[in-house]
């Protein structure tokens, strides 16, 4: 009876240890459901998609009235008023090229909610993983402060048998004391990615959070050619310079319609009074003059200027574009080095750590024995800590290194 109750109780601790854990991508969706930048960058993008109603209105009509001061008279008898009415159009096309440019816009801005999304994404990765380690690390610390007790034991029991010096037993004291004081500061050190990553979610700023185990057994998968061309046609700073790319593009043929002729439509209406000096046939019939109007752009430098303009800035963002995937590629280098030679630390400490183990068993069977070699068994264990330190501390660059390498490779 009494081990189902152990058991029972040991399920039920992990299943509380795991309502409270919170996984990325719980992160992730707060992330996306409270951003404030996001949420900015959202309405910017909807408010460009307001421009194509804007672009795409003809021009105001022009209306005017006239009263002559002085009637003009006319055959069939004086003018008394003038009406007149006109429309302008521009070139056939012109509509349409100007919603194309504040579509290719309102595209390259979406791209800059994509490209933020990225990276909130990353900055939350990066702030998770410090945190495991902080939690990781704490439980290292108690459990070397088990260790270092179980050692002061030994210690002050060699103390009372004579065979060894009450020093011994304080100097482990002192380590007790400052592993204690470390879990402390690390208590203090979790607030900080508290704070990054309530930022980035939009929760409350003392909100704690648990992170869960992150794998590492999962092998990494490098193509830099595949990579290559993913960036090229799928990264969202690189799709952002080609719609900037398609503005400038759409922009000239709105330069090109603009440089065009206008047309216009209009009517001239003259209200004409009846003559009482005598009755000519249509006596007093009023004056309607349809009217076709046509601009002629004959001024054309600065239709060429914005022309090659355009064929500079292009020129200019095709740059920038080869620049941009220079520097990711050479970043993901970068970073596959860093996380192949945060696994050779691993690796490295990890047998590290075995052989301390061994070593610290003859050191304390010999203690234990002869009161002598206190100095080699405490810096062991001193060595013990910091190998597995290492272990975590190489497990979390690992994770910041396959983080950075999704943040360009993995949407």
């Amino acid at each position: 009876m009494m081990i189902r109750k152990l058991l029972i109780l040991g399920v039920l601790f992990l299943l509380l240890e795991n309502a409270h854990a919170q996984s990325l991508d719980s992160l992730f969706h707060l992330a996306v459901e409270n951003n404030l930048e996001l949420k900015a960058l959202q309405l910017e993008y909807e408010a460009e998609l307001q421009k194509v109603d804007q672009v795409s209105q003809l021009p105001d009509p022009t209306l005017g009235v006239g009263v002559p001061l002085l009637r003009p008279e006319t055959r069939l008898g004086p003018q008394v008023m003038m009406i007149s009415a006109s429309q302008m159009f521009p070139w056939f096309g012109t509509f349409k090229a100007k919603e194309d440019v504040v579509l290719s816009m309102s595209k390259a801005k979406y791209e800059r909610i994509a490209a933020q999304r990225l990276e909130l994404f990353n900055k939350l990765k990066i702030a998770y993983y410090k945190l495991q380690f902080l939690e990781e690390k704490g439980k290292i610390i108690e459990d070397n402060i088990l260790q270092f007790e179980a050692l002061k034991s030994v210690a002050t029991s060699m103390v009372e048998g004579g065979s060894a010096s009450i020093a011994n037993v304080l100097r482990i004291q002192l380590k007790i004391d400052d592993l204690k004081q470390s879990l402390k500061k690390l208590s203090n050190s979790k607030k900080q990615f508290y704070a990054e990553i309530n930022a980035v979610t939009f929760q409350p700023w003392e909100t704690e959070i648990t992170p869960e185990k992150s794998d590492l057994s999962a092998a990494l998968v490098f193509d830099l050619e595949a990579f290559r061309t993913k960036i090229q046609t799928h990264y969202p700073l690189i799709l952002k310079l080609d719609w900037e790319i398609e503005v400038s593009q759409n922009q000239q043929l709105v330069n090109q319609n603009m440089g065009a002729p206008k047309f216009g439509i209009g009517m001239d209406y003259s209200i004409v009074s009846e003559r009482t000096d005598m009755n000519p046939e249509f006596n007093g019939r009023d004056i309607l003059v349809p009217k076709i109007a046509f601009s002629i752009p004959l001024y054309r430098k600065s239709y060429k200027a914005k022309h090659q303009e355009e064929v500079l800035k292009q020129s200019a963002l095709e740059y920038q574009k080869e620049a941009l995937e220079t520097h990711i590629l050479s970043l993901l280098i970068q970073f596959k080095a860093e996380y192949e030679n945060a696994l050779i630390d691993i690796e490295l400490n990890n047998g590290q750590i075995e052989t301390t183990r061994s070593v610290y068993q003859i050191l304390l069977s010999n203690y234990s024995t002869s009161g002598r070699g206190f100095d080699e068994l405490l810096q062991i264990q001193n060595q013990f800590l910091n190998y597995q330190l290492k272990v975590k501390n190489a497990e979390m660059m690992a994770l910041i290194a396959k983080a950075n390498i999704d943040k360009y490779t993995d949407y």
